[in-house]
């Protein structure tokens, strides 16, 4: 059975990579791509259709009528955070299954709009993390669930870019979503839930720092309190470099810390590191090989509907829910200059 897609708007540059992943599918036909307003694109749809040769009548300007005329199965969204929930609203009338762009949502209530909409029906939600394309990831969860380290007591996480394109764009409006903090704790916190299996904190110390003049932070520090200990995750737009480019210094990644152990992916040439009891020198770990499934975003969904399997780990709403909950609590927590209980 060949699968058709729809790519609707490009206000995240994943688009672009989310669509070269169908047209390489052989199972996969991208039947429609649609870009509403291009002034807030921050991907390219002129570049996707020039690279895949996109014939004229796959291109619309409005999503409805490109939905209509399509008549896709999957519809994969990048629209701007603001629209995240609007957006899944929308589509969700086409009886379509639904995969939207990381951060899951701007707000919990926009998380769990959207989890109501898709409830309604057999079609699935899927929120694009782009790290479960990652065997590293895999490989820390797996050295995590195997208990090498023993049970996690501490998450370090630092996360970034060299600050986000382009320096007019939506992503340093704070209506439409912008902001480092929105951009990148949602990586921190969705992996550390998965990896901790779905244990969260009790509360959340956050600060965040605003330049002069800008209406979003370029940086933010938030201070999970767990029963265990207390885990840290760091986001900024002030690297050197953007890590897809030059890995910067410090590098981003994870240190997580356990009862008799640790694991770094943060030593530069090293995908994985681990100190033990036992080996207190460390070790190299390599990760190992992913199921095909996890090649990208189109082999995902495809294989979820021909398997009837349900989204795992960062690419199930359910469990976005709940870091969205760390989320909210450390925009609260930064808002108030306090110190504030794990919200609801």
């Amino acid at each position: 059975m060949t699968w058709r897609f729809v790519a609707a708007n490009f206000d995240q540059m994943h688009q672009n990579s989310n669509i070269a992943a169908v047209v390489a599918h052989p199972d996969a036909e991208l039947v429609g791509v649609c870009d509403e307003d291009p002034s807030t694109s921050t991907g390219s749809m002129d570049a996707a259709i020039a690279e895949h040769d996109i014939p004229t009548e796959a291109v619309y300007d409005d999503l409805d009528a490109c939905l209509d005329e399509t008549g896709p199965d999957l519809v994969l969204g990048c629209p701007m955070n603001a629209e995240h929930a609007n957006f899944v609203e929308r589509v969700a009338q086409y009886d379509v299954h639904v995969a939207i762009e990381k951060p899951f949502a701007m707000t919990l209530a926009d998380a769990d709009r959207m989890i109501e909409t898709m409830a309604g029906s057999d079609n699935h939600l899927v929120v694009n993390w782009p790290i479960m394309w990652d065997p590293v990831r895999h490989e820390v969860h797996r050295q995590v669930s195997a208990e090498t380290i023993g049970d996690v007591r501490e998450i370090q996480y630092y996360g970034g870019n060299a600050g986000a394109p382009p320096d007019d764009s939506w992503f340093y409006e704070a209506d439409a979503g912008g902001g480092s903090m929105l951009d990148y704790l949602g990586y921190g916190v969705t992996f550390s839930t998965w990896v901790r299996d779905g244990e969260l904190p009790e509360a959340v110390i956050s600060e965040t720092y605003v330049p002069p003049g800008f209406e979003v932070d370029v940086q933010s520090a938030s201070t999970c309190v767990y029963d265990t200990g207390l885990s840290t995750y760091q986001t900024t737009w002030r690297m050197l470099s953007n890590p897809w480019e030059v890995e910067p210094q410090p590098m981003k990644g994870y240190e997580i810390i356990g009862e008799r152990g640790s694991i770094s992916t943060r030593e530069r040439g090293i995908p994985i590191r681990i100190q033990t009891e036992e080996e207190l020198e460390g070790y190299e770990v390599e990760p190992a090989e992913l199921p095909d499934r996890f090649t990208d975003l189109a082999h995902y969904l495809v294989d979820l509907l021909e398997t009837g399997r349900e989204p795992e780990g960062p690419l199930d709403p359910t469990l976005c829910r709940e870091a969205q909950r760390i989320i909210e609590t450390a925009q609260i927590s930064a808002d108030r200059g306090e110190r504030v209980a794990l919200v609801d």
